[in-house]
């Protein structure tokens, strides 16, 4: 028999359960039990995390029961830990982690008093989702907003959501993994609330680049006492590593900055096939301001990719790339505004214009956070983005069913979202350069790229690259891996590979 203790709230003993089934799963024969127990955090609930005086609220009083072996293992939200753990204990292991973004509600009732205003007041109690995100929605919500007040609050999920959906404010911002884990534990009274809230509300997820999470959020930390070779093993037949080494990534960079609830830094560790996406903003207690996005990349090659000279490289100025011209689809009006029950990509910003209207059935959706600010500031409410790292990168099956449809071009190749909407066509202009005379091309889509090897085949055997997703699967049909890079924009692109101290 092993006994798994966790807090009492609903999403602790979720998570409680996820880590015993997966223990049971994985070794024939164990039997499980569960102990509850309430914190020093969940009996406190007026003071703001970032005042609490004693590290570990929410985790001190579990460890003690593992001390005393009271219990076997003791089941955290890995993000309550702190940074310093005491001796005599140890994270052993966790199950593959859930999403890392946050999720902001906004009351629909409350949209045209917003509006009116241009103020919104916000619940939180992270100084980090402070100091972000009001950098972040007054360029994100299709309104101006002046104010962005933030107030404290404090309790589990339910609580929570009560103070959201009887107080005066206008929305609150929680952890989306803590929403999906409750949608995902099946139909019952908090789910059932929940459900009411998203339908109450309007919602954004915000994206990594400009909100990244507190270290560890959404990964579940299983704790054992060092001594417990027996338990220890256990946990090691059920750990993701993936999500372990993640995990310790980012808690290791917060420490160097002095870790602890009270910091407004957020850094995200995304672990990528072409590398290793590192997200780290906000600003230190000494008032520096933190704001890099980076891929930290498994091989380096500096022979081909390194001191390029600007003369060989394509485009030198993003200002002068200009393939294409786009001319509207006439009747894209009208099939826009007849969707419902979609969750709508948007690929650039010129898809959607004033003309159109986006049914509030629909999800709307944009490649990237450039796109975002672009609808926003025509006036359409974006739900959310790819951040630039592809279409396959999200995770909306708990808020919603719908299904995809893409909002692009007519002669575009895809190849995860196979439903699309053309909205524009290509004509081709005049390519101006000699491209057989360049080394290293960027290109901003699979089209460019087709349009220019037609002109240019020689260029098959210079070096490319492109952000993730569709363009980089275009590009490797026909270039050989070791002659491709992902970059996450092209001014990374350009400032990397001319760079003589890179």
């Amino acid at each position: 028999m092993i006994k798994i203790i966790s807090r009492k709230s609903d999403l602790a003993i979720i998570q409680a359960c996820l880590v015993g089934n997966a223990i049971k799963n994985n070794n024939s024969g164990i039997s499980t039990d569960y102990i509850y127990k309430d914190t020093k955090g969940d009996i406190d609930l007026t003071t703001p995390l970032s005042q609490l005086p004693e590290i570990g609220v929410f985790t001190s009083d579990l460890r003690e029961s593992l001390i005393s072996e009271e219990a076997d293992i003791a089941v955290h939200s890995w993000k309550d830990l702190p940074i310093k753990l005491i001796e005599g204990t140890k994270i052993f292991g966790t199950l593959p982690r859930a999403d890392m973004r946050d999720i902001i509600f906004f009351k629909r009732k409350n949209i045209k008093k917003i509006k009116k205003y241009k103020n919104l007041t916000l619940l939180t109690s992270s100084p980090r989702r402070e100091y972000n995100l009001n950098l972040f929605l007054k360029n994100a919500l299709p309104f101006e907003t002046k104010k962005i007040n933030f107030e404290n609050i404090r309790g589990n999920i339910p609580t929570r959501l009560n103070k959201y959906t009887n107080g005066d404010s206008d929305g609150i911002v929680l952890a989306k993994a803590a929403i999906d884990r409750l949608l995902a534990n099946g139909d019952n009274s908090l789910s059932i609330e929940i459900r009411e809230v998203i339908n109450n509300s309007v919602w954004i997820i915000p994206p990594l680049s400009k909100n990244p999470c507190a270290p560890a959020q959404g990964a579940i930390a299983i704790e054992v006492k060092d001594d417990r070779k027996d338990i220890i093993n256990l946990v090691k037949t059920i750990n993701d590593f993936n999500t372990f080494d993640t995990v310790h990534i980012e808690r290791k960079i917060l420490s160097s900055y002095g870790g602890g609830c009270h910091q407004k830094i957020g850094v995200s560790y995304e672990k990528k096939s072409y590398g290793d996406v590192l997200t780290l903003k906000g600003i230190t207690d000494e008032n520096i301001p933190l704001n890099k996005r980076i891929i930290e990349r498994k091989v380096s090659d500096k022979e081909n990719w390194y001191a390029i000279d600007p003369e060989k490289i394509y485009p030198s100025n993003i200002k002068d790339y200009k393939l294409f011209s786009r001319i509207n689809i006439k009747d894209k009006s009208k099939k826009i505004d007849a969707l419902r029950n979609k969750n709508i990509l948007a690929t650039r910003g010129n898809v959607l214009g004033s003309k159109e209207k986006i049914h509030n059935s629909n999800i709307l959706w944009t490649s990237g956070v450039k796109t975002w600010f672009q609808l926003a500031k025509k006036g359409f409410w974006v739900n959310g983005s790819f951040d630039g790292l592809g279409e396959s990168q999200d995770n909306l099956k708990f808020l919603t069913n719908n299904q995809w449809i893409k909002l692009t071009h007519s002669s575009s190749l895809d190849f995860s979202i196979k439903d699309r909407l053309f909205t524009y066509k290509l004509t081709k202009n005049k390519i101006d350069e000699d491209l057989s005379k360049k080394t290293h091309f960027y290109w901003m889509s699979g089209s460019a790229f087709e349009y220019a090897i037609e002109e240019f085949p020689t260029i098959l055997e210079k070096f490319h690259s492109c952000g993730p997703g569709n363009t980089y699967e275009i590009i490797k049909k026909n270039v050989t891996e070791d002659r491709i890079k992902i970059f996450l924009n092209y001014e990374d692109w350009r400032n990397e590979i001319t760079n003589e101290k890179s």
